[in-house]
């Protein structure tokens, strides 16, 4: 039998970013700690043909001509993406998107890095007041 110890810091907050209103992707304070972003943080973006509206992401230290650098507003990290999602058909400036960030090991080694999947999460439908 082979036991693996389930880590519940692992397990208690799920990665998450938002594409605001006007475009940047924020993320939340714990994902930036998680994912021990700063302003020497760089994120480069892959597509994938197989999910196009799920673009991969890998985060690295390196900086590049393909690579988003990381900014911080106060205690605030984010990208300047609105580009990015212009060309992905986001449909970010009626509305903010909330993204889970999934971890993909399979594709690490495509990467060069640790990758992740900025996944969309669906919309909940707005109450409507009764009149």
């Amino acid at each position: 039998m082979k036991l693996t110890i389930l880590k519940a810091n692992e397990l208690s907050q799920p990665l998450k970013a938002t594409v605001q209103k006007t475009g940047k992707l924020g993320f939340t304070a714990f994902t930036a700690a998680q994912l021990k972003l700063d302003v020497d943080t760089y994120v480069n973006f892959y597509h994938d043909e197989d999910d196009a509206m799920s673009p991969v992401m890998v985060f690295g230290m390196q900086a590049s001509a393909e690579s988003f650098r990381v900014h911080k507003s106060g205690q605030y990290f984010f990208l300047s993406t609105t580009a990015l999602f212009d060309r992905l058909g986001y449909d970010y400036k009626s509305d903010n998107i909330i993204c889970d960030l999934k971890r993909i090991p399979e594709a690490d080694e495509i990467v060069g890095g640790d990758a992740y999947r900025l996944v969309v999460r669906p919309r909940k439908a707005k109450k409507i007041a009764l009149q």
